[in-house]
């Protein structure tokens, strides 16, 4: 007879979709946050942002390089070596939002080098400054092929929040294996799991795919 999850697994499994989908919010953001700033900072050609695009473009081309469990742990004892008191959480919010944040630059960056030369040239042959033609012309041409790609990234993301489990973080991957070893059948808990998973997911994909029909239309 299959073993009911009783209300000790069912608060578990709450704890941990809430973990999980905290941390893929929270990083998420800050992965736009940070990603989009890049970006900018990528594409601009000013010389003021000369040095800056240099740090930013060869930090995130090694980060790219580096899978996530190492830029966790690596944020981890930078942050213990440091003195700073945060929890394990936190910790694995920035490592995703730093992760990501090096991807979600490459995309932003592809969709402004994207828009035609000739349109900016013509923009500037109206006297539009520097700011006005990102705002007005790069930008609104660009989104459709930024936005949807970054949010399609940060779907397949989610799963990586698995690995926060490393450093002590109760997620819905560490919730499947306490369940398992407290001798809950190993499939009924990580269907369970891949169920919740979908919830997680499932909304952020057809954001996606209404956006993408809004910017087409645009």
């Amino acid at each position: 007879m299959t073993q009911p999850f009783t209300s000790y697994d069912v608060l578990l499994l709450w704890h941990a979709f809430l973990t999980t989908f905290y941390l893929s919010l929270c990083g998420g953001a800050l992965a736009i946050a940070g990603g989009t700033g890049m970006g900018l900072i990528c594409f601009s050609r000013a010389r003021l942002f000369a040095p800056l695009r240099l740090v930013v473009g060869g930090g995130c081309t090694v980060v790219r390089r580096i899978p996530f469990i190492i830029v966790l742990y690596l944020v981890f004892y930078v942050s213990g070596m440091s003195g700073l008191d945060i929890s394990a959480v936190t910790v694995s919010i920035l490592a995703i939002g730093l992760i990501g944040s090096t991807y979600i630059t490459e995309i932003v960056q592809g969709g402004l080098r994207a828009v035609g030369s000739d349109k900016i040239e013509v923009a500037r042959t109206m006297n539009m400054g520097s700011a006005a033609i990102l705002r007005h012309v790069i930008l609104p041409q660009s989104l459709p092929l930024i936005v949807p790609p970054v949010l399609g990234y940060l779907v397949l993301f989610i799963k990586d929040t698995a690995l926060a489990s490393q450093i002590g973080v109760i997620e819905l991957n560490q919730a499947g294996i306490i369940l398992t070893n407290r001798g809950l059948p190993t499939f009924h808990v990580f269907f369970t799991i891949l169920i919740l998973y979908f919830v997680i997911s499932f909304p952020l994909t057809v954001m996606i795919q209404k956006m993408e029909k809004k910017l087409v239309i645009s």
